[in-house]
C-alpha cells in the first residue's frame, strides 16, 4: 500500500504495470455456464463470428479474468471484449491444454512420484524421479539408481501447473471503471472449424411442377459447444487473408466504445428469415439451438410447393467447325437433361437461395420414388434462372457428319452438315441442338430456322415426335478471324 501511495503522490502513471502485477494475484474464472447469450454468425467458407456474453463479478479497478471455453480454433488477434465501463489492458490466449504430453513437458526439471506394481509380491513400489524430457508422452526419468527411458510404471504428479488449461482460455487484464459488482461482458472473435452448407430435394409432382425442400447442414469442429445459440448464416463469398497463424500469445490494448450486444429474440415462425446484409445475404434461424462440438445437424431452410420448372434436352454438337474443316462424323451423342428454375414469386419461388446441391426425385409408374440426378445449384437472387444439368438422356440420341467442304479461298470455306436426331421415348420432346464455330461464320442454308446464341454458336430447337427421327441440315460459310 505504501508503494501505491508513493506512486499516487508523485503522479507516476503506471496503470499497465500495476494492472498486470495486481491481476496476477487472483484470476477470476468465467466459465461457459455463466453465458447469458450466445450469438454465432456462420459463413460458408469455414469461418464464424462468435459473440459470447457472460455474467462476471468485477471489482472496481484492476481485474484479471479467464474466459474459459473459447474455440480451440479462435483467431486470437480478432478477439474483442466489450462492456459498459471496462478498459482492456492485455489479453492472452492460452492454448496449452491439459494432457499427458503437456503435463510431462511442464514437469521437466522437476520431481515426480512413481509407482511400480510387482506382480510376484503383489506390492506397489513407490519412488521419485526427475523428469529430464517429456518424450511426447514417453518420458526420460532420472532415478537415484539411473535413467529410465521406457518406465513401465505409473507417474504421479503433485498438482496441475497453472499454465495448463482444461479448455482453451482467453485471459484478460482489464480496468473496471464502474463500481464493484456483477456485469455483463461480451467476448467477440472469429474462429475456424464452423461451417454450413445447403442441400435441396426436388420432388417432381407434375410435368411442370415440383416440390422443393431446402436443408441447412451445420458442422462444428471448433473444439467447443455453442449452447442455446442464436444462429445467423451468411451467404456469399467473404474474403479472408490466407495466412498461417500458429497458436500464439497475443497482447493487445483497446478501449471500448460501448457495449456490443444485440438481443437474440427467436422468431415464432419455424423457417429461417432472410435479409440483404452488406453485399451478402443473412439467414436467421428461427429458434436458438445447440451446436455441439464434433456435430453436424440439419435445419429446415424452406419448403416450396407447386414450383414451376421446365425440362429441356440440350446437345452440343461434337463437330467443331472452321474454315479448315474436313469431312468427319460422329456416330452417337446423347443430349444433356436440363431442368430450369426461374426464381420469381409468380413461379413459386421469389426468395434468395444460397448455393448448394440439389437432388431430383420422381415417381415411376408404380408410384415408387426414384432418384433421377443431382446438380450444383448456384446462388440465386430473386429474378435469376438456374439451368441444372442432371445427366444424359438414355433414349434420345443423335448422329452427324460433315457432308462436304467447299474451299472458296485460302481462308474461306463452305461447310455442309447433316444431323439425324432420334427420339425413342413414348412422348414427344424438344431438343436444343447447338453448333459451335471457330472464326467468322454465316449460315447460308438450313432446313430449320436457327437462332444466334452468341458470337461463337447457333442453336436449333428441334421438335421430335414420339418414336421418330428428324434430319437437320445446314450449310455454313466460315472464314479466318
Amino acid at each position: 500500500m505504501k508503494f501505491r501511495s508513493y506512486l499516487a503522490i508523485f503522479g507516476i502513471s503506471m496503470l499497465g504495470f500495476v494492472a498486470v502485477s495486481q491481476a496476477e494475484e487472483v484470476e477470476k474464472q468465467v466459465s461457459s455456464d455463466k453465458t447469458t447469450n450466445m450469438n454465432i454468425s456462420i459463413y460458408n467458407n469455414d469461418v464464424a463470428f462468435v459473440r459470447d456474453r457472460r455474467n462476471v463479478d468485477l471489482q472496481h479497478g484492476l481485474n484479471k479474468i479467464a474466459y474459459v471455453g473459447v474455440s480451440s480454433q479462435i483467431r486470437p488477434e480478432t478477439a474483442m471484449l466489450y462492456g459498459k465501463a471496462i478498459e482492456v489492458i492485455e489479453q492472452n490466449y492460452n492454448y496449452n491444454m491439459l494432457n499427458q504430453s503437456n503435463l510431462l513437458e511442464a514437469y521437466i526439471g522437476k520431481k515426480v512420484k512413481t509407482a511400480l506394481y510387482n506382480e510376484q509380491t503383489g506390492k506397489t513400489i513407490y519412488d521419485s524421479a526427475e523428469v529430464l524430457d517429456g518424450g511426447k508422452g514417453n518420458p526420460v526419468l532420472k532415478f537415484s539408481y539411473g535413467i529410465e527411458t521406457d518406465y513401465p510404471g505409473r507417474i504421479i504428479f503433485d498438482n496441475i501447473p497453472t499454465e495448463l488449461r482444461r479448455e482453451p482460455t482467453l485471459v484478460i487484464d482489464l480496468n473496471n471503471k464502474a463500481v464493484s459488482g456483477q456485469q455483463e461482458i461480451e467476448l467477440a472473435y472469429l474462429t475456424g472449424g464452423v461451417s454450413w452448407k445447403a442441400d435441396y430435394v426436388a420432388e417432381i409432382q407434375e410435368d411442370d411442377k415440383l416440390k422443393l425442400n431446402g436443408w441447412i447442414s451445420l458442422s462444428n469442429n471448433s473444439g467447443v459447444d455453442y449452447d442455446k445459440a442464436s444462429v445467423q448464416l451468411i451467404a456469399g463469398s467473404v474474403n479472408k487473408v490466407n495466412e498461417v497463424i500458429a497458436p500464439m500469445m497475443v497482447m493487445r490494448s483497446a478501449k471500448t466504445a460501448g457495449a456490443f450486444m444485440e438481443n437474440g429474440v427467436a422468431d415464432s415462425a419455424m423457417m429461417p428469415t432472410s435479409e440483404s446484409f452488406a453485399d451478402y445475404y443473412l439467414y436467421q434461424l428461427p429458434i436458438k439451438t445447440d451446436i455441439k462440438d464434433k456435430q453436424t445437424k440439419q435445419v429446415n431452410l424452406m419448403t416450396k410447393d407447386k414450383v414451376d420448372y421446365n425440362k429441356e434436352y440440350k446437345l452440343n454438337s461434337p463437330l467443331y467447325l472452321s474454315y479448315k474443316s474436313n469431312e468427319t462424323e460422329f456416330t452417337k451423342a446423347n443430349p444433356e437433361v436440363i431442368y430450369k428454375l426461374n426464381n420469381v414469386k409468380e413461379e413459386g419461388l421469389g426468395v434468395a437461395i444460397p448455393s448448394g446441391t440439389i437432388r431430383f426425385f420422381e415417381s415411376d409408374k408404380n408410384k415408387n420414388l426414384q432418384f433421377i440426378g443431382e446438380a450444383k445449384l448456384p446462388q440465386l437472387t430473386v429474378g435469376e434462372t438456374a439451368e441444372l444439368d442432371l445427366g444424359q438422356a438414355f433414349d434420345i440420341y443423335a448422329k452427324g457428319k460433315v457432308v462436304s467442304v467447299q474451299k472458296i479461298s485460302d481462308k474461306t470455306s463452305e461447310v455442309e452438315v447433316e444431323i439425324t436426331l432420334q427420339n425413342s421415348k413414348a412422348d414427344s420432346v424438344t431438343v436444343s441442338f447447338i453448333q459451335n464455330y471457330n472464326g467468322h461464320w454465316k449460315i447460308i442454308e438450313e432446313s430449320e430456322k436457327s437462332q444466334k446464341r452468341n458470337a461463337y454458336s447457333s442453336e436449333w430447337k428441334i421438335n421430335l415426335p414420339a418414336n421418330e427421327k428428324q434430319i437437320l441440315t445446314y450449310k455454313v460459310q466460315l472464314s479466318q478471324k
